[in-house]
């Protein structure tokens, strides 16, 4: 009877979310949002994936299509699942305390009972364990998001703003109105996660880094494996290569599976010089994730400077055919023609990086280099 419970339980969440959206819903019974080894059932704009071994169904997931929700509808939806829960509860209580059915049947109702209670108790009281969905991604448990979302109710108005910009990839405007609610004295971490990513964003290393080091010094203790990525993201383009390695390995210890804190390890030993480290980085991160173009773009990168040309290259071509508007994809295809006394080449590539984004790190160096060589 475990597979009912966790159904009613994810249609706890998918039936309000089907009434508080237009936009498809969809429930996994046995998985974390892996379709595969499932059958599909659609009713309407509920989809459903049941997992065909019907004993992995201790756990499920609900997907809403619709991302743009308020805060209380959101809340609403989290909510109504353990409440589904524990209405099922009641339920099986009043048949087991209070009426005259088979005593056999009973016991196993019981059993069942408190395994429901259960449920409840586990999703309901938050917990700061991470769920890792079969996408890579990570969420936590019923109560701990309801919670988040109660602290996001008491922001000020321009927490809201702020977001909209974000979502709107407005980033600089998302980080002035992110920095007033810092000041009126806010200190949640999604303040200083979101205020860093929108630094990222724009490639402003310098106030990402001030962020950064107030977010270390107030909530250190809290960092997840995505806050120490980004904490060594920002000291690698701020050229504290070591600092960075230590926050990149900190990443991986808590979360193996992070390819982008391999890909991004593997950047930093890259620009430090150490390829043979980073080339293994690099292929941590293309097992994690195939068609990672970054990665297969930095290990092209890597074994070129290794001498390995046509393997580099062929990585160099299949990343532009996977992302062709990666500016370091260009960059790098410069560096293999300047390595090859192509001066020429070399800049009409540095020039196309530029051009995609100025900001492209140590991409000056590599064109007043090109120069040089042609004046010469």
């Amino acid at each position: 009877m475990r597979p009912f419970s966790t159904l009613i339980h994810e249609l706890g969440h998918g039936i309000p979310a089907l009434l508080l959206t237009n936009k498809k819903v969809t429930l996994y019974l046995g998985s974390y949002g892996d379709p595969k080894e499932s059958f599909k059932v659609e009713i309407g704009r509920l989809e459903l994936f049941f997992n065909k071994k019907p004993f992995h169904w201790k756990i499920g997931l609900c997907v809403l299509e619709q991302q743009t929700l308020s805060i209380n509808k959101q809340i609403f939806i989290d909510l109504m699942g353990p409440l589904a829960s524990l209405a099922l509860s009641l339920v099986l209580s009043y048949f087991v305390f209070l009426s005259d059915i088979n005593d056999n049947v009973k016991i196993i109702l019981f059993f069942f009972n408190v395994s429901t209670y259960y449920d409840f108790f586990i999703n309901i009281v938050p917990s700061r364990k991470v769920i890792e969905l079969h996408d890579g991604s990570a969420v936590y448990n019923d109560g701990k998001q309801i919670l988040d979302l109660l602290k996001l109710k008491s922001m000020p108005k321009e927490y809201s703003i702020a977001v909209n910009y974000y979502n709107n990839q407005e980033y600089r405007l998302a980080a002035v109105e992110l920095e007033k609610v810092y000041k009126k004295g806010y200190r949640e971490g999604i303040i200083y996660q979101l205020l860093i990513s929108a630094y990222l964003q724009v490639k402003d290393y310098s106030n990402a880094l001030r962020v950064n080091d107030l977010y270390t010094n107030d909530l250190k203790n809290k960092f997840n494996s995505n806050d120490y990525n980004n904490s060594g993201l920002i000291k690698s383009f701020s050229g504290s290569y070591n600092e960075a390695l230590i926050d990149y390995q900190k990443a991986i210890e808590l979360d193996p599976k992070n390819s982008t804190a391999f890909n991004n390890r593997g950047y930093t030993y890259n620009v430090m010089g150490n390829y043979k480290n980073a080339i293994k980085d690099f292929e941590k991160a293309i097992s994690l994730e195939e068609s990672f173009a970054y990665a297969l773009n930095n290990r092209g990168f890597a074994k070129i400077k290794l001498g390995l040309k046509k393997e580099g290259l062929r990585d160099l071509e299949k990343s532009m055919t996977l992302d062709g508007t990666n500016s370091y994809c260009y960059l790098n295809f410069g560096i293999y023609h300047y390595d090859n006394g192509e001066y020429e080449k070399a800049l009409e590539y540095y020039y196309k990086a530029k051009e995609l984004d100025e900001k492209t790190y140590l991409l000056d160096n590599y064109i007043k280099e090109a120069r040089d060589q042609l004046i010469l």
